[in-house]
């Protein structure tokens, strides 16, 4: 059984998904507004194959997906792919596809990928190749305040008793934690203010531009401003949606930036995203005596918003978490690693941000 390979440049990408072979696939894979966020990027070149398609005669069976990015690493700037969407038709696997597809990925590529935000399984797939090396662990901190067992357990909404059950056991859960939230006081230092804005500002990027922290994928304004632009998430939805085996659409999501001034004068910002009730920390430019305010806004953020879950990367602000656990109902280690298929000079004094690679669009 041969695999025929199909691959799409970003030159071509928007005529992809607009003819009529793309609209008859039962999986698609890409959607428009990742296409867009694509043919977007500031890291991109109109020759680099961004779509590699595997065909069993004319059956779609197989695809892997990639976006641009750069790092800068003792003074040298180096451009690569991170993968990110890598599908398998369920009655195909085990055949070896998407290692094939990797292997073509890495040779277009130069053998210059990553990869990270991936599920346990795609990561054995990755390291079954042989072709990465880990270099950064994330050491974050994820917490429990409000959760919902529908969400956390597989067959909670298997039938309506059971569906009936964890509705019951989600409603105790709120209701014992709503009572342990009153007993929470953030105690904010008044020398700090924090302000919210959805987005970065220029007065961010100012900060940000003046004040380098040698961070290895080094975002800045215009990075920053294509992914906020071009977002893969939509609150609208779409029937496509259904049709791509990936994250697409939420009920409900959202970014935040908070500023962080002392004396009236920015001294920092972060940025997080909510969705469905899930809060995750994505970008972080805050000096260290600020970092104890910083876990604590979180956590008053949580306890107003009712947030379910908070996931946060930055060891730092984990640290500080993991010191003051109350109010929530229960936390745990956790954290991924971002894996690389080149070798990276200096990368253990370099920096890595929670939303590196594909998080911060998810």
């Amino acid at each position: 059984m041969n695999l025929r390979i199909e691959k799409i440049r970003l030159k071509d990408l928007e005529n992809f998904v607009q003819n009529e072979t793309f609209q008859q696939f039962t999986t698609i894979p890409i959607t428009i507004l990742r296409a867009k966020s694509y043919l977007n990027n500031p890291n991109t070149q109109s020759n680099d194959v961004v779509l590699y398609l595997g065909f069993i005669e004319k059956q779609l069976v197989a695809f892997r997906s990639l976006f641009a990015g750069r790092i800068f690493s003792e003074n040298e700037s180096i451009r690569f792919a991170w993968c990110s969407g890598n599908w398998v038709h369920p009655g195909f696997r085990r055949k070896g596809f998407s290692e094939q597809l990797l292997h073509e990925a890495f040779a277009d590529w130069n053998g210059k990928l990553m990869f990270t935000n991936y599920a346990p399984n795609s990561e054995k797939l990755y390291l079954k190749t042989g072709l990465f090396q880990p270099i950064h662990q994330f050491k974050g901190f994820r917490g429990y305040l409000f959760p919902k067992t529908r969400k956390l357990i597989q067959s909670a909404g298997k039938n309506l008793v059971t569906k009936f059950v964890f509705s019951s056991i989600d409603s105790i859960i709120s209701v014992y934690a709503s009572l342990r939230i009153l007993f929470f006081n953030a105690e904010p230092n008044p020398d700090f203010e924090f302000k919210t804005a959805q987005f970065p500002d220029p007065e961010c990027y100012q900060l940000l531009q003046n004040n380098s922290q040698n961070h290895i994928f080094e975002r800045g304004e215009t990075e920053l401003n294509w992914i906020f632009q071009f977002p893969w998430i939509s609150t609208e939805h779409h029937s496509v949606a259904e049709k791509y085996p990936f994250s697409s659409f939420s009920t409900s999501f959202y970014y935040n930036t908070i500023k962080v001034f002392s004396k009236k004068e920015l001294i920092g910002f972060f940025i997080f995203s909510v969705r469905e009730g899930h809060l995750k920390t994505l970008f972080f430019f805050i000096p260290e005596e600020v970092e104890i305010e910083v876990a604590k806004y979180l956590k008053q953020f949580c306890i107003t918003q009712k947030i379910e879950v908070i996931t946060v990367y930055n060891s730092e602000i984990a640290q500080h978490l993991f010191s003051r656990k109350f109010p929530f109902l229960h936390t745990k280690k956790y954290g991924q690693k971002i894996y690389s298929s080149f070798e990276i000079k200096n990368s253990a004094n370099l920096r890595f941000q929670d939303g590196d690679g594909d998080v911060i669009f998810t």
